[in-house]
């Protein structure tokens, strides 16, 4: 697409692995962008 940039994401973690993502991001392995991902815990009844 001309003009646009697009992210280039090399790995998603959820927030629980923000640590191993900081490791991974840290020895210099990420080729993009590493993404952390909010978990949503569903609860019974829950519609969302």
């Amino acid at each position: 697409a001309a003009g646009k940039v697009v992210p280039v994401i090399d790995r998603r973690y959820p927030l629980s692995e923000v640590a191993e993502a900081l490791r991974y991001f840290g020895k210099g392995h990420a080729k993009g962008k590493v993404v952390i991902t909010l978990e949503h815990n569903k609860k019974k009844g829950d519609k969302k």
